[in-house]
């Protein structure tokens, strides 16, 4: 009996064994309900249906209020997870705009790998900021048909060039306008308004999407108009403060490409009174000063460059009494309203206002033409530029004086300026006669009278270069004389051209074009650094043709008497070709239509 009790735990071990080893294989039995049948001799049920336990039945508003709770949190997380789905939208949208250039480039770039060849022409390219290589040519095609840029004169790093060069920076592109710079690179805008800097050896974009219209420099600094009627204020050696006032904005149109803003502009919003005045119409500018317009007609002037000179002196070309050489230096860029050339006292003592339709600013000179067809100067007058006497009293004029020394050459007539330009310490004038008809039709229809074709040109002021074109070389003349016109570059004829009137006037500092109506470019003036283009180092103190110089595969050094010198070859320029003179060199280009 003992003996049997003792195995019953081995018993029991070895069904636990195997009745686990049963339900491993089918999980439909239960071991603690067979052991206990066995061992207990009870009943044991693992096992329960519904029916056993007590459920308490719920009324029809308890299961109504869970319905409606398991409705609500089904609403609250359905729109917990439509915000996070907007939002998740809104930063997918938003870095694909920010990040749009590398998206497009991975999603469209086919094959990104590259040789070693072209890495290395990227870095140059990155490098130097070149524009355009040069275009190989055909050979039947003259290089003169071709859009581009030709220079001569002073260059800088090459010595002096006394025939064109090509440069190939702008090949196959219409500009804007262009600024020759007397040391340092020179500047040009494009047809899509940039502002670049360049010389014969780079070039590189300087200020971007400006949409500039005409630039010019100054006292170290560029000026550039643009098409709103803004001068922007551009330093020229001093990068950093330059990209302090850039800042760039991407587009909302084409949010693939930024924008570049620049805001050191002209201060005009203090001097403009009138609400007819909102923008500039033209500028000029001098060697320290600038001249500009108002589409109301009024004339106002500041001083230029980037840092106010603590021991400058004013010579007078402001034309305000207040900044006369006895005053202190103006502020730079601070705009001042030539108040007495913009109004006037009339013989009855009222007070009337003039309409300025043109200025040009000397190297410390200014003129200025009223819509009567007055002359105005005012500036330094040490060689007679003002057309006023040399004298003490005169050598400094602060304010504006009308230039009327013309009676001896329209003896029996009135006359009229319409046109006025200047250059370095010389001044020029185009003087039309002037009839009582020609009074009576201007002030029953406000037009100007006779135009530029009946004009004569005057001069006068320093000539020591040539520069008066009157065939003589002096130091100073205050007198306006008349202009010489020639039609052969030796000078052994100097007879008036007949049919073809002066359109379009450049000047440098001591050198001077002029395009006739026919196309004809006429240059006189310096040319110690070959800046008249004529292949020549001899000033010319009458205007005179320059060679055709652009037709390629020409050598000139075989026969020059038949060729460079020949009085037939002349240089016609075309409708778009346009000229720009800097302080010692010329250029050629071809400008854009407006």
């Amino acid at each position: 009996m003992f003996i049997a009790y003792l195995r019953v735990p081995r018993l029991i071990s070895r069904r636990v064994f195997s009745t686990s080893h049963l339900c491993r294989v089918k999980p439909q039995y239960d071991d603690a309900e067979i052991l206990a049948e066995q061992v207990n001799h009870s009943v044991y049920k693992a096992k329960r249906t519904r029916m056993d336990y007590n459920w308490n039945a719920k009324s029809q508003a308890e299961v109504e209020k869970e319905h409606e709770d398991r409705i609500e949190k089904m609403q609250k997380l359905s729109a917990i997870f439509q915000g996070m789905l907007f939002l998740f939208g809104i930063g997918t949208v938003g870095t694909l705009y920010l990040q749009w250039p590398q998206v497009k480039g991975w999603w469209l770039a086919k094959d990104i790998r590259v040789d070693d060849d072209t890495i290395e022409r990227l870095i140059r390219f990155k490098r130097k900021k070149a524009i355009l290589a040069i275009p190989s040519l055909p050979i039947d095609q003259p290089t003169s048909d071709v859009p581009g840029l030709y220079y001569w004169g002073s260059r800088l790093g090459d010595g002096n060039s006394n025939f064109p060069v090509r440069v190939p920076w702008f090949d196959n592109k219409h500009l804007r306008s262009i600024a020759l710079a007397e040391s340092g690179l020179n500047l040009a805008i494009d047809e899509k308004g940039d502002l670049y800097r360049w010389d014969t050896n780079s070039c590189e974009l300087y200020l971007p999407d400006q949409n500039l219209l005409e630039v010019h420099i100054s006292n170290g600094a560029a000026y550039a108009l643009n098409k709103q009627g803004e001068i922007l204020i551009v330093p020229l050696s001093d990068e950093k403060l330059l990209k302090r006032h850039i800042s760039w904005h991407r587009s909302f149109v084409k949010p693939w490409r930024k924008y570049c803003f620049y805001d050191w502009k002209l201060d005009t919003a203090s001097v403009f009174k009138s609400r007819t005045e909102s923008r500039i119409e033209q500028f000029s500018v001098g060697i320290e000063h600038l001249i500009f317009l108002s589409n109301g007609g009024k004339a106002y002037a500041c001083a230029t460059g980037i840092k106010t000179k603590k021991s400058g002196v004013s010579k007078g070309q402001f034309g305000v009494p207040e900044l006369s050489r006895f005053d202190t230096f103006p502020e730079c860029n601070k705009a001042f309203e030539i108040e007495l050339l913009n109004s006037t006292v009339t013989d009855d003592g009222k007070l009337c206002s003039r309409t300025i339709e043109q200025i040009a600013c000397g190297s410390y000179h200014t003129l200025a033409r009223d819509s009567d067809g007055h002359i105005y100067s005012f500036g330094i007058n040490t060689h007679g530029q003002l057309g006023l006497p040399i004298s003490y009293d005169s050598e400094y004029v602060p304010f504006p004086k009308m230039v009327g020394n013309f009676r001896a050459h329209f003896p029996q007539n009135q006359f009229k300026c319409v046109d006025i330009h200047c250059c370095g310490d010389t001044s020029f004038v185009g003087i039309v006669p002037q009839t009582v008809a020609d009074n009576y039709v201007q002030n029953q229809n406000g037009n100007i009278g006779p135009g530029y074709e009946n004009a004569t040109y005057f001069s006068f002021g320093n000539g020591i270069q040539g520069q008066l074109g009157n065939g003589h070389f002096k130091h100073s003349l205050h007198e306006p004389t008349k202009m010489k016109v020639i039609n052969d570059t030796n000078g052994d004829q100097a007879q008036q051209s007949k049919g073809s009137h002066v359109t379009e006037w450049y000047c440098g500092e001591r050198h001077i074009m002029c395009k006739l109506e026919n196309g004809e470019l006429l240059a006189w003036g310096c040319n110690e650094n070959g800046q008249l283009g004529n292949g020549k180092r001899v000033r010319w103190a009458r205007p005179g043709n320059i060679p055709k110089l652009l037709e390629p595969r020409v050598d000139y050094t075989e026969e020059p008497s038949k060729t460079l010198f020949n009085p037939e070859n002349k240089l016609i320029l075309s409708k778009n070709q346009q000229i720009a003179l800097g302080p010692n060199s010329s250029c050629l280009y071809w400008k854009i239509d407006k």
